[in-house]
């Protein structure tokens, strides 16, 4: 396969390379001896209590990244993160970056419609991010990103029931700086940045950064232009105001463009369905179309219809700060649009069958008022928070010519008579939502801490959703009429409802020593209702509505520093008993939301030793166990596992840093091993994605006045074929399993000017 320049000799000759410029004598400068000084693990500040504090002292489950760990390993999109986080996964589902399925700790919310939102949120520099196609951000001019496991409804919202990642993008300082960054790698990629931070005054900054990076696709076409590729740039500008110690005054906008790139491309092989209606793998691997992938590489295929993908995204905001005494006023303010298309083709051959379309635009206004009061021994967060999400949507499924034996089906065809039509929703929804909060620490003893929060929030929403079909051929394709019962029957089918739910907190910490944290707490999650929508609109008028869930999560941890804080590990195990848990089935072409009971439960370990002599060594575990209650599968009520929930993951990361008279070399390793895990609730055997191995490395020097930095780097260093998501669309006459894999093998060099 071709990927632009031949990094493949690279790809074979770098780990050897890597050592022989570590321990080998150099032309030009001659290798000094690694230090052995004692390392300490430095200190991590996180602001997930809405407050700063260090990660040690916090009585959560945090795994945080700051800016140079994350260029460390390469990361340039949530799935990144995930690798190095135990208990994160992270999914791009389709053929391009139309959104992303975020699961934290088995809880996660795989229906790839718009509407929905998330039961993992996302933060950036403190503002909501709705949409599900948000979680493709591109990780440029970061601070920090922090990883919050286990509900946290009452700081953050009613949908956080798994828990949240917060990006915190870079402010403005009073120094004139920047960087400029440039990375060349297979697939013809080229990815840019540059940084510019000016000082105007002794009260007023402003900090530009712009991204912008762009490949040929990495799944070869052999009728069209190659899939899943990319064309983003993405501009971020913030302006920071502060006349006096008391008034800090915050305007930021945003604007993201991936400029309709070829998308689509999962690998298809051969399945049918079963009696229960769950899909089996067909032992000839041909779908019911005939068709078979001939050289059985996930990573080629012909695709005759060159799917799209367009996204555009503006986000403004303010963020307002008065502090006096012990008392912090903010106030935040956001607007954001949004407007995105994808098409794919849907049935994965060279054959004029199946096209899929989605278009979302969307209107989101958040506001929150908050106050921070901080005193010797109790901490008070208190505020109001409004949520306006106003959108418009459309999901269509194209069957062109299905069932045209003389062109396209294998000797014994499954049809009868070809068929075509084209089915398609269009839907609106608006969501109104407003919450009061409050949570507050008291220190109990010197060593002893309580934390009791509440939250309520009542959400109203007003749903229209009209399904139409249409004939493509002469013979009728559509139904006379659609069960009137069902969405798709139905005609315009509006509804409006409201509902309130509370979130609550309870939590002790107790300081052992002052290294060595102990905590425990009681969540009360609430996640609010939501529609049924989708193009074939095959769930009951009577269900199209589906109720709020709720949880009760308990936990305990560890947090300890040790070995003169050279080392730390961190533990915790949850158990989270869920009411009404919103569970998204997806059997064939049709995708429904309803309400079952849950259980889950696991335990985390994050180890970090940072032993001197330029070592530091990283690992993690997640043990995760999950039940979802009586779904019905072929006419009984069965219990299954909830998706994209590993039972095992281990994460490691391993560097080493050599020091030269002229600057640094580095040599870092990380990976993850991720066990076995179904993609759909339904637990059919064609979604089971298989155990598999990720690892990375790169090599790097920085000068000694960290002015310049060269790299070389491989991603997916084993070329491991690696599975991530399936979907089960084997209903008669199609017989196909879509598969979903992560990119192959993919080098390429950097290199980053600091001024």
């Amino acid at each position: 396969m071709m990927r632009g320049f031949n990094m493949k000799q690279l790809c074979l000759l770098m780990p050897a390379v890597a050592w022989a410029l570590c321990f080998g004598q150099s032309a030009l400068y001659a290798a000094e001896p690694a230090s052995d000084e004692i390392a300490v693990l430095e200190e991590v500040v996180v602001t997930a209590t809405r407050r700063e504090t260090n990660l040690q002292d916090t009585g959560l489950s945090i795994t945080a990244f700051s800016g140079e760990q994350l260029r460390e390993i390469n990361a340039i999109r949530f799935d990144d993160i995930a690798a190095q986080t135990p208990g994160l996964r992270y999914t791009q589902g389709g053929g391009a970056p139309l959104l992303g399925l975020i699961s934290i700790r088995g809880v996660a919310q795989n229906d790839f419609s718009h509407h929905i939102e998330a039961a993992t949120v996302l933060y950036v520099d403190d503002i909501y991010r709705p949409s599900t196609s948000s979680n493709m951000q591109n990780l440029f001019d970061i601070n920090r990103v922090e990883v919050i496991k286990g509900p946290q409804g009452t700081l953050f919202g009613r949908n956080a029931t798994g828990g949240l990642i917060h990006i915190l993008t870079r402010d403005p300082t009073d120094e004139f700086e920047g960087y400029l960054d440039l990375t060349i790698a297979e697939f013809n990629e080229i990815a840019a940045e540059g940084v510019v931070n000016i000082p105007f005054s002794q009260t007023t900054a402003a900090r530009i950064s712009i991204y912008h990076r762009e490949n040929d696709g990495w799944i070869k076409n052999a009728i069209g232009p190659d899939s899943i590729a990319d064309d983003t740039t993405a501009l971020r500008a913030k302006l920071v105001f502060q006349p006096n110690d008391a008034w800090r005054i915050k305007l930021q906008g945003e604007w993201t463009k991936t400029d309709n790139v070829d998308a689509g491309g999962g690998f298809p092989t051969g399945g049918y369905m079963g009696p229960d209606t769950l899909g089996r793998f067909r032992p000839s691997l041909n779908t019911d179309t005939g068709y078979i992938d001939a050289d059985g590489n996930v990573f080629t295929g012909e695709f005759d219809f060159p799917g799209k993908f367009d996204r555009e995204e503006y986000v403004v905001f303010a963020d307002i700060e008065y502090q006096s005494g012990n008392y912090t006023f903010k106030s935040l303010s956001s607007y954001s649009e949004q407007d995105v298309f994808y098409s794919e083709d849907n049935d994965l051959t060279p054959f004029d069958i199946a096209i899929f379309r989605q278009r979302t635009e969307q209107e989101n206004f958040t506001q929150e008022f908050r106050i921070n009061a901080d005193f010797d021994r109790w901490r008070l967060t208190s505020g109001l928070y409004y949520l306006n999400i106003d959108g418009t949507y459309f999901q269509n499924y194209q069957i062109n010519n299905l069932g045209n034996f003389d062109q396209i089906l294998a000797p014994i065809p499954v049809l009868i008579l070809p068929l075509g039509f084209n089915q398609w929703a269009d839907y609106t929804l608006e969501t109104k939502s407003w919450s009061i909060f409050s949570q507050g620490e008291y220190d109990l003893t010197s060593r002893l801490t309580m934390t009791l929060g509440f939250r309520y929030t009542k959400d109203k929403k007003d749903y229209a959703y009209l399904n139409t079909c249409e004939n493509l051929l002469p013979r009728p394709a559509c139904p006379p009429a659609f069960d009137p019962a069902t969405l798709a029957g139905a005609g315009l089918v509006t509804d409006k409802h409201s509902e309130d739910g509370i979130s609550a907190r309870f939590q002790l910490d107790y300081s052992m020593t002052e290294d060595w944290l102990l905590f425990a707490s009681y969540n009360r999650g609430y996640k609010a209702f939501n529609y049924n929508a989708g193009f074939s609109g095959a769930a009951l008028v009577s269900d199209v509505r589906y109720d709020g869930e709720f949880l009760n999560a308990y936990e305990i941890g560890s947090k300890l520093d040790f070995w003169n804080r050279r080392a730390r590990l961190n533990l915790s195990a949850f158990y989270y008993d869920y009411q009404d848990y919103q569970a998204f089935d997806q059997r064939g072409v049709q995708f429904i939301l309803s309400n079952a009971d849950a259980t889950i439960y696991g335990a985390e370990a994050e180890l970090a030793i940072s032993p001197g002599y330029g070592i530091n060594l990283q690992f993690g575990l997640a043990l995760l166990d999950t039940e979802v209650k009586d779904i019905p599968i072929g006419g009984q009520l069965l219990n299954r596992e909830a998706p994209q929930s590993p039972d095992t993951t281990f994460n490691f990361f391993a560097a080493k840093d050599f020091e030269l008279a002229k600057g640094v070399i580095r040599l870092s390793f990380d990976g993850i091993y991720t066990d076995k895990y179904f993609s759909q609730l339904t637990n059919a055997e064609v979604t089971l994605v298989d155990s598999n191995w990720l690892v990375n490395t790169r090599l790097s020097f920085t000068t000694s006045d960290e002015r310049w930095d060269f790299a070389i780097f491989v991603r997916n260093l084993l070329d491991d074929a690696r599975q991530i998501y399936a979907f089960d669309i084997t209903f008669p006459g199609n017989g196909l399993v879509e598969q979903t894999y992560a990119p192959p093998r993919w080098a390429g060099v950097q290199v980053r000017f600091n001024y």
